[in-house]
């Protein structure tokens, strides 16, 4: 199957950047805490941080980010989980059409907002960071499936299956490297007669990509942390997009 992943066919790239927190944040003991915090997030990072939103059982922060076609899309960009915080910062999403987002300098904000987490909950060790990517490769009306399914050897296989979806781990350097690849359908709406709506079925290839550091008994200092970050990024786009074309 002649399929070429590319930059040009990434229909929605998200970032993320997650931290393993001991002892863990729990809302419930932690409320007032991270409010605090959560307020300090959206008074120095305006661009990413706006609204805090604390129910009895989640605390996320959102931003209504402006597209380039004028709409607005409502976004969650700080999330607290059972493990830790997750920042993300979104820089391609599709509405209506493919929607660049520019958000400079996420690794300084994150870094910031880190340094910021470890100044309000003194005495708890970051144990794990990580930078996750989470792409949709556009394959068109090429059926996704079959692209993934290529890689195998064996003909018969390749036309009995289905659905396939590939985990992968790499590790190197010191880091962990997960990979995960699956096939999706994409849902398209767009401008049909006058102005009524159509709907296109397409298809698409989800790759996600998490680099963390591997086990340490230690908190991690800062500039294993700015390690992680620069690793993560020599590796995405580049290196990820060989790997995807079997060009090692």
């Amino acid at each position: 199957m002649n399929y070429l992943f590319d930059k040009e066919h990434i229909s929605q790239h998200v970032v993320k950047y997650g931290v393993d927190i001991r002892p863990t944040i729990v809302l419930k003991q932690d409320k007032t805490k991270l409010q605090e915090y959560c307020n300090q997030l959206i008074e120095q990072f305006p661009q990413v941080f706006e609204t805090l939103l604390v129910g009895p059982k989640q605390l996320r922060v959102q931003k209504s980010f402006l597209l380039p076609n004028t709409k607005r899309v409502e976004m969650p960009t700080f999330v607290l989980t059972n493990r830790g915080p997750v920042f993300t910062f979104p820089e391609r999403i599709y509405i209506d059409e493919v929607q660049d987002l520019d958000v400079p300098e996420k690794d300084k904000i994150f870094r910031k907002a880190l340094d910021e987490l470890r100044s309000k909950f003194v005495g708890r060790r970051i144990m794990r960071v990580g930078v996750i990517h989470e792409f949709v490769f556009d394959t068109g009306e090429i059926n996704s499936v079959e692209i993934i399914a290529s890689n195998l050897k064996n003909n018969v296989w390749k036309e009995r299956i289905k659905n396939l979806s590939i985990r992968l781990e790499t590790p190197r350097e010191g880091k962990n490297i997960n990979l995960e690849i699956r096939p999706t359908q994409l849902r398209r709406v767009g401008r049909g007669g006058g102005n009524a709506r159509s709907q296109n079925i397409g298809f698409g290839i989800i790759v996600n990509v998490d680099i963390n550091n591997q086990e340490i008994k230690d908190d991690l200092t800062k500039a294993e942390v700015r390690d992680i970050v620069t690793f993560a990024n020599d590796y995405v786009p580049e290196e990820l997009i060989k790997f995807l074309n079997n060009e090692y």
